[in-house]
């Protein structure tokens, strides 16, 4: 049996899951500026998970982060991260939420055998994550990506498909 909330309360949540898009589309805004790893760290609490699995890497804590977010700028020329097809629900004590996104990005890779050292990618994926609101804030507390496919543009997945790791 369902529980009837009211207009205060259904507001309420509308305007948690636009603040959640926010976050998550500052989050990518952010990497596609050249992964500033202070920025990054401050989308997430302090004990935050950040784990892209296939390519990508873990990391928990925003110590942790600002290196991840250091290493894969090294790495990353150019990138956009396009998030899009959200599925947010927000807890009825309105303090944690749960989301699901879809992922395509294209990026400017440094790659050593290309013969100008870089080379252009497409990813596709899905993200899992979990937030919290702290002080009327969310932050991420697992930022949980899973990448499905990852190839090089000049090759396309269908010529080089990507070998999947196991979840």
């Amino acid at each position: 049996m369902s529980k009837e909330i009211s207009l205060e309360q259904r507001i309420a949540r509308m305007e948690d899951t636009e603040e959640i898009k926010k976050l998550k589309y500052t989050y990518a805004q952010i990497l596609d500026d050249g992964y500033d790893p202070d920025r990054v760290a401050s989308l997430f609490t302090e004990d935050g998970l950040w784990s892209i699995s296939g390519v990508g890497g873990t990391a928990r804590g925003k110590d942790n982060i600002k290196k991840h977010s250091v290493n894969l700028g090294n790495d990353i020329i150019w990138g956009q991260h396009n998030m899009f097809a959200p599925v947010i629900e927000v807890a009825e004590d309105g303090m944690t939420a749960e989301g699901d996104f879809y992922l395509i990005c294209l990026l400017t890779m440094k790659t050593p055998e290309a013969e100008d050292g870089k080379e252009a990618y497409i990813l596709a994926g899905k993200y899992h994550d979990k937030f919290v609101k702290i002080d009327g804030k969310w932050y991420f507390k697992e930022l949980v990506g899973h990448i499905d496919q990852s190839s090089p543009w000049s090759e396309g997945w269908v010529k080089q498909p990507f070998v999947k790791e196991e979840w």
